[in-house]
C-alpha cells in the first residue's frame, strides 16, 4: 500500500509539473515550509512529554492508573495521553513498560488511543491549520473513541 501511494503521488506530481511547471515549484516550497514548521513543533512536543514522563516516578503513575483505579484511572489517563500527539513507535514500547508494572489494558488502551490521536499541545497548530471548529471535532470524536474503546477492552478482557 505505501509503494502504490509513493508511485500514484510521484504520478500526479508529474501531471501537475507538466500542466504547470512554476504553479507546481511553489506549491513544493509551502509544502517543504509548513512541513518543517511543523516537524520543529512535533519534536518539541516530543521531547516535552518525554521528558516528563521520565520525571515522573513509575509507582505514582501505578497509583493512579493501577488496577484498583477503575473509571478514575481511565480519565487519568485520558489526560495523561491527551497533552501531546505521538506515533505509535512512541506509544507501544510505553504501553509494554505500563503493562509490565501491572497497568490493565483497559487503560493503556484509554492512554495509548489519546496519546495517538488526542493532542491538547498541539490543537493551536491544528487550529492554525485545519480551523477550530475542524480540530474541536476531531479532538471531540478522538476522546469519545478513546473512552469507546478502553470500555470495549473492559469487557473483552474481563479486567
Amino acid at each position: 500500500m505505501n509503494i502504490a501511494l509513493w508511485i500514484l503521488t510521484t504520478i500526479l506530481l508529474s501531471v501537475s509539473f507538466i500542466r504547470d511547471k512554476n504553479k507546481t515549484i511553489t506549491a513544493l516550497k509551502k509544502a517543504w515550509n509548513k512541513m518543517l514548521k511543523m516537524s520543529l513543533l512535533f519534536i518539541f512536543i516530543m521531547a516535552l512529554f518525554s521528558l516528563l514522563i521520565a520525571i515522573l516516578p513509575p509507582e505514582l503513575l501505578n497509583n493512579y492508573i493501577g488496577k484498583e483505579s477503575g473509571l478514575k484511572g481511565v480519565f487519568i489517563a485520558l489526560g495523561f495521553g491527551s497533552v501531546s500527539v505521538m506515533p505509535g513507535f512512541v506509544a507501544f514500547p510505553l504501553a509494554a513498560t505500563l503493562k509490565n508494572q501491572g497497568v490493565p489494558y483497559y487503560i493503556i488502551g484509554a492512554f495509548t488511543l489519546s496519546l495517538m490521536t488526542i493532542g491538547f499541545a498541539t490543537f493551536p497548530l491544528e487550529k492554525k491549520f485545519l480551523g477550530i471548529k475542524v480540530a474541536l471535532i476531531r479532538n471531540f470524536l478522538s476522546l469519545l473513541v478513546s473512552v469507546l474503546v478502553a470500555i470495549a477492552i473492559k469487557i473483552i478482557f474481563g479486567e
